[in-house]
């Protein structure tokens, strides 16, 4: 997966890349010489301790940041060499972003919350768009409500839906999962692997074993580098899964005796 020959067909690819902040005398090394490609349809889990330097990762993959050193290719284009404008850009129209706090805006409704990148795109059918991508997160009956009306699990349904609404090359999740009670989580996970089946790539950091191993390969950090890089077992996948399945339908079969 970190071979030279697949570097061409890439979506994501990191060659020595280091992230240094400036604490007032003192360099902090967040990432030290990362390199790894991820390829278009993946699912990779990004894992390790508080400080690992995982979140920061995270946020160069996402073009919210840009390295100190080193090169990140994104799509086959070299995104130093991009101006924020086009990083803007491509964050709009390539990449989605779901957090553990979900991010939505308190007084608009569940289906505006999911059109705000469609307004930044300056698109026209933003209530067409919107209801689909609520649709495809089981949430079109609550499009007209606000987040205050809505459940933990829900809310981050709804920011799923506003992450997938532009239809994105790249997923990219930071704890997604880290608010909500197991059987809730579960939920969130089934349209992960929903939208990984329809060839999203998707990269999600989590801190949580269960949740790593239901990606088709972990990535680990440790100290600003990556210290293992690999497939997860299928056996152990398929049961995490498996798992998962189970727990959200145990979900909504007590949603379904609630109504």
């Amino acid at each position: 997966m970190t071979t030279s020959g697949s570097s061409a067909e890439a979506l994501i690819r990191l060659r020595e890349v280091h992230k240094v902040y400036h604490m007032g005398s003192t360099d902090v090394h967040a990432l030290a010489g990362v390199s790894m490609e991820i390829m278009p349809g993946e699912f990779v889990s990004i894992t390790g301790a508080s400080g690992s330097g995982k979140s920061t990762m995270m946020g160069i993959l996402g073009c919210l940041d840009r390295p100190t050193k080193g090169d990140y290719y994104f799509d086959g284009q070299p995104a130093g060499a991009l101006s924020d404008r086009q990083l803007a850009h491509t964050r709009n129209q390539s990449i989605g972003f779901v957090f553990q706090t979900f991010n939505l805006l308190p007084r608009t409704s569940a289906r505006d919350n999911v059109a705000v990148p469609l307004f930044y795109a300056r698109k026209v059918r933003t209530h067409h768009d919107a209801l689909e991508a609520l649709e495809m997160v089981g949430l079109a009956d609550r499009a007209h409500h606000a987040p205050s009306e809505l459940s933990g699990g829900e809310r981050q349904r709804v920011a799923i839906a506003r992450a997938i609404v532009n239809h994105p090359k790249l997923l990219l999740a930071d704890e997604p999962t880290g608010n909500l009670d197991t059987h809730t989580g579960a939920q969130i996970m089934m349209i992960f692997h929903q939208l990984h089946q329809r060839g999203v790539t998707v990269v999600l950091v989590t801190h949580e074993p269960d949740i790593a191993t239901q990606a088709q390969r972990i990535i680990q950090m440790r100290d600003g580098k990556i210290i293992h890089d690999g497939p997860v077992e299928p056996d152990r996948r398929a049961q995490a899964m498996e798992s998962t399945r189970v727990l959200a339908q145990q979900k909504r079969n007590r949603e379904s005796v609630g109504t």
